[in-house]
């Protein structure tokens, strides 16, 4: 099968979500299911199936997500909607956007973890 010409690709934008708590170990496939469980009830499955939202990596406390250009608002309308991923109660404010997956890496800041003693320093501060 012949692929598409570019001008007939769909096109992606990506969004950054930071996840609170951010060392919460969830997969990918539970957030995903977490997020059309959210779209659905939200949108309905019609909608849900257009904006076609896609989890493409989660970890660190930063989750990336694909959707169609033109329902990122959605989609961050649904990323707020989110309590509950797995076992863990998350939630998911959405920080950046961007066109290419290589720009929007650019815009992720690293994130500390707490310690074993259960300091963690954000900026120069450290907290227990």
């Amino acid at each position: 099968m012949k692929p598409l010409p570019p001008t007939q690709r769909p096109n992606w934008r990506y969004i950054a979500a930071e996840m609170v708590p951010q060392w919460c170990n969830v997969s990918a496939r539970d957030m995903h299911y977490a997020l059309l469980g959210c779209e659905a009830s939200l949108f309905g499955d019609s909608a849900a199936a257009t904006m076609r939202t896609s989890v493409i990596s989660c970890g660190d406390g930063v989750v990336v997500l694909r959707c169609i250009r033109g329902t990122e608002k959605d989609v961050e309308t649904v990323l707020a909607t989110v309590t509950d991923v797995g076992d863990f109660s998350v939630a998911l404010h959405p920080f950046a956007t961007s066109g290419t997956l290589h720009a929007l890496r650019k815009k992720i800041r690293p994130c500390s973890h707490p310690s074993e003693e259960g300091n963690c320093k954000i900026g120069e501060n450290t907290y227990r």
